[in-house]
């Protein structure tokens, strides 16, 4: 069953412990999705990047169009999932949490990768917006275990990887990251504001992605009378202090 969480806001080690805790706590047979915004201007990181490297493209100024005119300082945070720097001062953000019990958790990550991002090209596409994947380098292969990883740090919109959604014209709309283990599977997206219309509707978008993903991934919506049990508190503040520490953000 596909629960949609309520949509929240966080500064980026709550955002990333909340996701962390879910992981470690969601029930057998259950898939979260949760939609957040951002507290403070901040940057996430994949979990293998070079945290002075990280640092030197954002002081140097990112690339992003959708973020040439704010301010800085901004809050760096490593991510548990991989993949390039996300620019979270104007994107819309989303986590999708799948238990391993379930048939899609146990999916190549490159196949799950392209089967999100079909469900949110579809969504897209139902505002008009037109969509198209990026192309799989020769590099790529259905035998890779993840979404291929730069060596250095890139900026996530400015370098799209295999099966990222691009509009019509090759602008990157969408990518996102990954994390599997024994408790699961997290999946990290962004949306790039910049590049959709002014308009943009997210109720309805964010609607009409979780009927895409469920029929994508084969889980039926859902709810839960009591959300309250996916929160664990103690566990969400151990790990926003793992997240906001420098021994995690500088561990490479």
């Amino acid at each position: 069953m596909l629960i949609a969480l309520p949509n929240a806001y966080g500064d980026a080690a709550t955002n990333m412990a909340i996701d962390a805790a879910i992981l470690e706590e969601l029930p057998k047979g259950l898939a979260v999705f949760r939609h957040y915004g951002w507290l403070e201007p901040a940057v996430t990181f994949g979990y293998a990047q070079s945290y002075e490297s990280v640092a030197a493209i954002t002081s140097a100024g990112l690339s992003s169009t959708a973020s040439a005119d704010f301010a800085v300082p901004l809050t760096l945070c490593r991510r548990l999932t991989g993949g390039g720097i996300v620019d979270h001062r104007d994107d819309w953000t989303y986590a999708l949490i799948l238990h391993p019990s379930l048939a899609c958790a146990k999916t190549p990550a490159t196949e799950l990768y392209e089967h999100i991002h079909r469900a949110i090209g579809r969504a897209l596409e139902s505002l008009d917006i037109e969509t198209q994947l990026a192309p799989c380098p020769k590099a790529c292969s259905s035998q890779m275990t993840s979404p291929r990883i730069p060596k250095h740090a890139s900026q996530c919109f400015v370098t799209p990887a295999a099966n990222d959604v691009l509009r019509s014209d090759g602008r990157k709309i969408a990518g996102a990251a990954m994390k599997r283990n024994r408790h699961g599977l997290l999946i990290q997206g962004s949306l790039d504001r910049a590049a959709l219309p002014q308009d943009f509707d997210c109720v309805y978008f964010q609607r009409e992605l979780l009927e895409q993903l469920a029929s994508a991934l084969s889980i039926p919506n859902g709810s839960l009378e009591d959300i309250r049990p996916l929160f664990n508190s103690e566990r969400i503040e151990r790990e926003k202090q793992r997240f906001e520490s420098r021994e995690w953000n500088h561990r490479r």
